[in-house]
C-alpha cells in the first residue's frame, strides 16, 4: 500500500491508501481508508514488467540489489541497496549524476526499521542510457515495482534497480548536474533566484531573528533591540523590566518563537497570574504561531499552583515581583512558592522574568528576582548590600543626567572630565570621552548624540544593577516611534440621584470625631487616615459604606454616633434604584455609535448591578470582569469585548486593573476613584498603551462623582491626583515607592484638615515626586538600554527590509502561483495574499473532476505542504496584525520556510543552460558560465583552529555557548548575501560590459515572426554547445570554471568590503565585551567575580571562532548555468 492522490472523481485532491497500480486497479481502499469492495480490474501489461517477487515472511521484506529503501536509523532518505555487512545491509545514497560511484555515501543499517521507498507521483528520478544521464518524474508504479516515468519527449517503464533518487539532503553541488549535461531551462532559475535572494536579505536584515520578522506584530525599535540582546547572548537568563504598557509580553513572545524555530521540540514553562493565562495562550498561538511546533511542549501554569511547575528549556514568569515578594513571607505555604520557583529556575537553562517594578525602594523583591537569574552570584547578597550598590551608582547616574547633547559645551566638558576621573583605569572610556570632546566642538549635534550614547552604553554595561536586566522607559523620543494612546484628565459626570447629597457632610462629621479621638496617638491616626481613604473610595456604594461603618471600631462615643449616622442615612439607599439605574441612564447618553466602553467600579457588587442594568438598556453587548468570576470567564469576556464590531461595554472591578490589555477601548469611565494613586496608574495603564489603530489619538474619559460640591472629599482627591501626581498627564509607574508615600501623606493632610488641605497636599506631592524622579533618573541613566543608531541597528535594517515587502510578495507569487507564468511550482492560489488575505493550496481542482498537483514530490508535499492546506496568509504586515489566524509570509514563516527548504533540496533550476540568439551579435559564439553563491559566515564549521573548535564544542555541550546565538552574532557582523560570478570557458572573469549585458538579460523565448530569442539547452540542443566544448571535456571544464569562480567570489568587492568591515566591527565588539566583563569582574568579588571570569574565557573563545568564520566566509553554490551568446540560432527545429 502506498499514499496516493485522487486525481479525478468526487474525492479529487484527497489523499488515500491505494495499491501501486492505482488508478488502473480503481484503488484498494476508500478515501476513509476502509477496505473497498472488490471490483473487476482491467488487465494491463507494462512495457518493462518483471516477475512478482515472493514475500520474505521472516524478514517482512523480499529484497534484492538495487531496491530503494528508507532506514529509520538515519534521516538521509532513500538509499539504494548495494550489499550486506554481517547482519546489516549497505545502503548507497545518491547526490548528483556527476558524483563518482566511489564518492557516494554508504551506510550500514539494521534490517529492523527498513521500508521500501515510495515512488509516489512527481518524484524526481534519474537513470543512465549508455553513458548519458537522463531525468524524469514518476507517474505511477506497478505491483512488480516497475516504474512509469515521464521525461522530455519520452515516456515508459523502468526497473527500480535502474533508477536513482536524490537523498534527503540539501543540494550543495549543482555542478554535479551541469557537468553531467542535465540542464534545465533558465526559466525556473530566474523564478527561484529572486525568492532566495529576498529570504536571504530578510535573514541578513533580521540578524537571523526570523521569528521577529514572521510574527504577526508591528515592529518597534525598543522591543526588537531588547529581543536581539537576549537572543545574541549565550546565557539567556534575563529580567525584562520595561515600564507598564511598553510590550514586555511581546518581547517574551518573540523570544519564545525564535527559540522554537531554533529547537522545534523546545519545552516551555510559563508561570502566570491566573487572569493572564488565557491571554498568554491566545497571544502565543495567534501572534507567534506556537501551534506550528507540534513537537514542542508549552505548559501554561498559574502562579498560585507551584505543584504544576516543572523545569524546562525556557521558563517565563510574568509579574515576577509578586512571587519574589513571597521569598520572605512568614507564611510557609507562600514562601514555599518562591522556593519551588527557585528550584525550577535553577534547573532550567533559560529564564525570562517580566516585571516593571523598579529596583529602587524594592530591594528585597528585586534581590529575590536576581537570585533566580544568578543563584550562584547572589547567594550571599543581602538587601542592604544591593541598596548600597544602588546608592554608589547614584553619583555616576547624576553625571550622565548632566550629559545631554543640547547642554552648553562648557558643562558637557566638565561632565566628561568627571566621568573620566571615575574610570582612570579604562582605556576604552578614555577613548570614548575623547570622541565626545571632539563632537562637543563640532557643528553636528547628531554626531555628539551618537558619541554620548556610545559612552553611556559602554559604562552602563559595567554599572547596570544586573547585566541581564533590560529596561525601557517612556520618553519623548520613544513616543515618536511607539505611539501610546495618551492620557487626559477625565470630565466629571455627577450622579443624578439625591440619595447621596448629604454624604460629604456625614463623612466630614466622622472625620472630625475620629481625628479628635486619635490626636495624641500617631499609629491610630495613620490607621484612621487609611480608613478615611477607604470610606471616600466607597462613597458610591451605599451597602459597602454601610458595611465599613458597621465594621469600624469607634474610639469614642462621638465617633460611634457619627458611624451610626452614616449607617442609618444609607440604610434605605438602593444600589440599583439610586445608583445603577440613574447612572446607566446618564452614561448611555455619552456613548457614541460603535464605541467600546470600559467602566471601572469601586466594588464587585456595584459592577455586577451596573452590568445588569446596562444589559436592560443597551442594545449592544455588555460584558463583565469581576474578581468573583473565573479567570477563563474573564478572559473570554475581554476577548469578546475586543472582537465586538458594534457598541460594547465592559464593566469591571479592581480585578481588571493589572495585567489586562485594554488598548482597544474608546471610552474609559471611573465610577469613583481608587484610594491609592498607584492603583489608578495601573488602571489607566490598561488603556494608555500602544494602539496602531488610533496612532496616538487619545481615548475619551469620564469620572463619576456623587455631588457637584467642590469641597467634597472625592473632588479634593481628584484634584490631588490630577495636579499633584499628574497621573492623567504622564505615567508614574516608575515612582511606585514615592507614590505610595505621597499617597499616605496626602490622605493624612485631608484627614487632618479636610478638603481645604487639597492645595497644600498638591504642593507636597509634587515636591516628593520631584525628588524621586531625580533618583529614578539617576538609576535609569545606567539601566535603560540605548538602541544603536548606526548600521548595527537591527531594527533599522529590519525596517529597510520591510519596505521591500511588495517586491517579496511579487517574486513569491511568481514562483508559486499557477495563475502566473508557466513553469513555476504550480501551487493553487486562493484569495489575494499579495494585497489582502489568501494562500497557496497544494492541490487544485480543475474541470471534469481532475486536479493539478504542484511540481513537488508527493512525499515532500505530504510532509510539508498538505498539513498547511487551507491556511490563510498575507504579505501585508498590517493585515496580519489586524486579523487573527492569518500567517505573515516572511522568512521564518512555516510555509515560506517549507518553500525555501524545498528549493535548496530540489535540483530543478539549479543547473541551466541556454543558447541566446542576438541577431546583432558581432562576434563568434561565446560560452560563459554563471555561478550564484550564497555567502555567509558560519561559526563552528570547518575551523582551522581545531583546538579552539574542540573547546567551543565542549562549552556548547555544557550550555556555556549557545550555537544559534553565535550564528546570530555572525549574521549581524557579516550579513549573508548572494554574489554572481561570470567566467568564460577558460575560467577567466568576464568584464566586458556589452558581453555582461547580453548575459544578464532575463530569459525570453523566441517570439513568432521575430528574430532572436533564448533556446534552452535540452538533451537535444546541447550538442550545439558541445561544438564549443566537447562532450568528453564538458564536466571537467565546468569543474575547472567552478574552482576559478570560488576564488573570484572570495575576492569580489561585494564580499571583500563587508568582510573587512565585519572583521573591524567584530574586533572592536569582542574587545569591548571583554573589557566590560573584565572591568565588571574587577569591581566584583566572590561568586560574581568567579562567574564573570569564566564568562570572559568563554567570550574569548567565541570571539576567536567568530573572527575565524568572518576571515573566510563559506560559499554555498545555489545555482550554475551556461550561456552561449551567438549571432545565429541553434541548428535544430522545435520549440524553446
Amino acid at each position: 500500500m502506498v499514499m496516493q492522490f485522487a486525481t479525478r472523481g468526487p474525492n479529487a485532491g484527497n489523499c488515500f491508501w491505494g495499491c501501486s497500480q492505482f488508478p488502473l486497479c480503481r484503488g484498494s481502499r476508500t478515501i476513509d481508508g476502509e477496505a473497498a469492495k472488490a471490483a473487476p480490474a482491467r488487465p494491463r501489461t507494462p512495457k518493462a514488467s518483471r516477475p512478482a517477487r515472493s514475500g520474505d515472511t521472516s524478514r517482512g521484506l523480499s529484497l534484492r540489489r538495487g531496491d530503494l529503501l528508507v532506514s529509520s536509523a538515519n534521516t538521509l532518505g532513500a538509499g539504494k541497496l548495494v550489499g550486506k555487512d554481517g547482519d546489516g545491509l549497505i545502503l548507497e545514497y545518491f547526490d548528483t549524476p556527476g558524483q563518482h560511484p566511489d564518492e557516494r555515501r554508504r551506510h550500514t543499517v539494521p534490517r529492523e526499521g527498513l521500508k521500501r521507498f515510495t515512488l509516489a507521483p512527481e518524484t524526481r528520478v534519474f537513470w543512465r542510457t549508455g553513458t548519458v544521464w537522463r531525468s524524469g518524474r514518476v507517474i505511477d508504479a506497478t505491483a512488480h515495482r516497475d516504474i512509469h516515468v515521464r521525461a522530455r519527449n519520452w515516456e515508459g517503464y523502468l526497473a527500480e534497480a535502474d533508477l536513482y533518487v536524490r537523498w534527503d539532503q540539501p543540494l550543495t553541488d549543482p555542478v554535479g548536474f551541469a557537468g553531467a549535461g542535465l540542464l534545465e531551462s533558465p526559466l525556473l532559475a530566474d523564478m527561484r533566484r529572486p525568492f532566495l535572494q529576498s529570504t536571504l536579505t530578510q535573514r541578513s536584515a533580521a540578524r537571523g531573528m526570523r521569528g521577529a520578522l514572521s510574527s504577526a506584530i508591528e515592529l518597534y525599535e525598543h522591543q526588537v533591540e531588547t529581543v536581539w540582546r537576549v537572543l545574541q547572548d549565550p546565557v539567556q537568563r534575563y529580567l525584562l523590566a520595561d515600564e507598564v504598557g511598553l510590550g514586555k509580553t511581546i518581547e517574551a513572545g518573540l523570544v519564545v518563537r525564535e527559540l522554537l524555530l531554533d529547537q522545534p521540540d523546545l519545552t516551555v514553562q510559563l508561570i502566570l497570574p491566573p487572569f493572564l493565562v488565557e491571554q498568554w495562550r491566545r497571544e502565543l498561538s495567534g501572534k507567534f504561531r506556537t501551534g506550528d511546533f507540534p513537537g514542542a511542549r508549552i505548559v501554561y501554569s498559574r502562579d498560585d499552583a507551584p505543584d504544576t511547575w516543572e523545569p524546562a528549556d525556557l521558563v517565563v514568569v510574568d509579574e515576577a515581583h509578586h512571587l519574589a515578594r513571597l521569598a520572605h513571607s512568614d507564611q510557609p505555604e507562600l514562601s514555599s512558592r518562591y522556593t519551588r520557583l527557585a528550584e525550577v529556575a535553577g534547573a532550567s537553562p533559560r529564564l525570562l522574568l517580566l516585571s516593571a517594578t523598579p529596583a529602587l525602594h524594592n530591594e528585597r523583591a528585586f534581590l529575590a528576582m536576581l537570585k533566580l537569574l544568578d543563584p550562584a552570584v547572589y547567594r550571599d547578597t543581602t538587601p542592604e548590600d544591593l541598596h548600597r550598590r544602588m546608592q554608589a551608582r547614584s553619583a555616576l547616574g547624576r553625571l550622565f543626567l548632566g550629559l545631554q547633547p543640547h547642554f552648553p559645551g562648557v558643562l558637557l566638558n566638565k561632565r566628561l572630565t568627571e566621568i573620566g576621573a571615575a574610570f582612570p583605569e579604562d582605556a576604552e572610556v578614555a577613548a570614548l570621552i575623547d570622541e565626545a570632546r571632539q563632537a562637543v566642538g563640532g557643528p553636528d549635534r547628531q554626531v555628539l548624540a551618537v558619541a554620548i550614547g556610545a559612552l553611556r552604553t559602554y559604562v552602563s554595561e559595567v554599572y547596570r544593577v544586573h547585566r541581564r536586566m533590560l529596561r525601557t522607559r517612556r520618553t519623548a523620543a520613544l513616543h515618536e516611534s511607539y505611539r501610546v494612546t495618551g492620557r487626559l484628565r477625565p470630565q466629571q459626570v455627577v450622579l443624578p440621584s439625591s440619595a447621596f447629597a448629604g454624604l460629604a457632610s456625614l463623612l466630614d462629621n466622622w472625620r472630625q470625631e475620629a481625628l479628635a479621638a486619635c490626636e495624641f496617638d500617631e499609629e491610630a491616626r495613620r490607621e484612621a487616615a487609611s480608613a478615611f481613604a477607604t470610606a471616600v473610595a466607597l462613597s458610591l456604594d451605599p451597602d459597602a459604606l454601610c458595611g465599613w461603618a458597621q465594621s469600624r471600631v469607634a474610639a469614642t462615643p462621638g465617633e460611634q454616633d457619627a458611624l451610626d449616622r452614616i449607617e442609618s442615612d444609607l440604610r434605605f439607599v438602593s444600589r440599583r434604584r439610586d445608583l445603577a439605574r440613574p447612572l446607566a441612564d446618564a452614561l448611555t447618553d455619552l456613548f457614541k455609535a460603535r464605541e467600546r466602553v470600559v467602566v471601572f467600579c469601586p466594588t464587585p457588587q456595584v459592577a455586577g448591578e451596573l452590568a445588569d442594568v446596562f444589559k436592560e438598556v443597551l442594545p449592544g453587548a455588555v460584558y463583565q470582569h469581576l474578581a468573583s468570576d473565573s479567570p477563563a470567564a474573564s478572559e473570554q469576556a475581554v476577548r469578546d469585548f475586543e472582537q465586538s464590531r458594534t457598541a460594547a461595554v465592559l464593566v469591571a472591578d479592581h480585578s481588571a486593573e493589572e495585567g489586562r490589555n485594554l488598548q482597544f477601548a474608546d471610552l474609559l469611565i471611573h465610577v469613583g476613584l481608587p484610594p491609592r494613586a498607584n492603583r489608578l496608574e495601573q488602571r489607566i495603564g490598561r488603556c494608555d498603551r500602544w494602539d496602531a489603530r488610533r496612532e496616538g489619538g487619545a481615548w475619551r474619559s469620564y469620572w463619576v462623582a456623587e455631588t457637584t460640591d467642590p469641597q467634597a472629599f472625592a473632588a479634593a482627591w481628584m484634584q490631588i491626583l490630577s495636579e499633584g501626581f499628574a497621573v492623567f498627564d504622564t505615567s508614574i509607574a516608575s515612582l511606585q515607592h514615592a507614590v505610595d508615600a505621597a499617597t499616605d501623606a496626602a490622605w493624612d493632610l485631608l484627614f487632618e484638615r479636610g478638603a481645604d488641605a487639597a492645595p497644600d497636599a498638591i504642593h507636597m506631592v509634587r515636591t516628593m515626586l520631584e525628588d524621586e524622579v531625580k533618583r529614578v533618573q539617576e538609576q535609569d541613566a545606567l539601566d535603560s538600554i540605548e538602541a544603536p543608531t548606526d548600521e548595527r541597528s537591527v531594527y533599522g535594517r529590519m525596517m529597510a527590509s520591510e519596505s521591500q515587502a511588495d517586491s517579496f510578495a511579487d517574486v513569491t507569487d511568481a514562483l508559486l502561483s499557477s495563475r502566473r507564468e508557466a513553469g513555476n511550482l504550480r501551487f493553487a492560489p486562493a484569495g489575494d495574499p499579495t494585497h489582502a488575505i489568501g494562500g497557496y493550496e497544494p492541490v487544485s481542482r480543475r474541470t471534469a473532476g481532475q486536479v493539478q498537483m504542484p511540481l513537488v514530490s508527493a512525499a515532500r508535499l505530504q510532509r510539508d505542504f498538505v498539513p498547511l492546506a487551507g491556511h490563510r496568509g498575507t504579505f501585508v504586515r498590517k493585515v496580519a496584525v489586524e486579523h487573527e489566524d492569518v500567517r505573515l509570509y516572511r522568512y521564518g514563516d512555516q510555509f515560506i520556510d517549507a518553500v525555501s527548504d524545498f528549493l535548496w533540496n530540489d535540483d530543478r533550476g539549479r543547473a541551466f543552460g541556454m543558447w541566446r540568439w542576438i541577431p546583432t551579435w558581432p562576434w563568434a559564439e561565446r560560452l560563459a558560465y554563471r555561478f550564484d553563491y550564497a555567502v555567509e559566515a558560519q561559526p563552528l564549521q570547518d575551523s582551522p583552529e581545531s583546538d579552539i573548535l574542540d573547546q567551543l564544542a565542549a562549552a556548547w555541550s555544557s550550555d556555556l555557548v549557545d550555537l544559534p546565538s553565535l550564528r546570530r552574532r555572525a549574521d549581524a557582523l557579516f550579513p549573508p548575501l548572494i554574489v554572481t560570478v561570470w567566467t568564460d570557458a577558460s575560467g577567466t572573469p568576464i568584464t566586458d560590459g556589452r558581453h555582461l549585458d547580453a548575459l544578464q538579460a532575463r530569459y525570453a523565448k523566441p517570439a513568432p515572426g521575430q528574430l532572436g530569442g533564448d533556446y534552452a539547452l535540452n538533451s537535444e540542443r546541447i550538442k550545439h554547445a558541445y561544438e564549443l566544448i566537447p562532450a568528453a571535456q564538458w564536466g571537467t571544464r565546468w569543474r575547472a570554471a567552478e574552482r576559478s569562480a570560488q576564488r573570484l567570489a572570495h575576492s569580489d568587492d561585494a564580499v571583500e568590503a563587508p568582510r573587512t568591515r565585519a572583521l573591524d566591527l567584530a574586533g572592536t565588539d569582542i574587545a569591548t565585551r571583554l573589557r566590560q566583563l573584565q572591568l565588571r569582574a574587577a569591581r566584583s568579588e566572590g561568586n560574581e567575580r568567579a562567574e564573570l571570569e569564566e564568562e570572559v574565557e568563554t567570550e574569548a573563545l567565541a570571539g576567536q571562532e567568530l573572527l575565524t568564520a568572518l576571515q573566510t566566509p563559506s560559499l554555498r553554490l545555489d545555482s550554475t548555468g551556461v550561456v552561449v551568446v551567438s549571432g545565429r540560432s541553434p541548428e535544430q527545429d522545435g520549440s524553446a
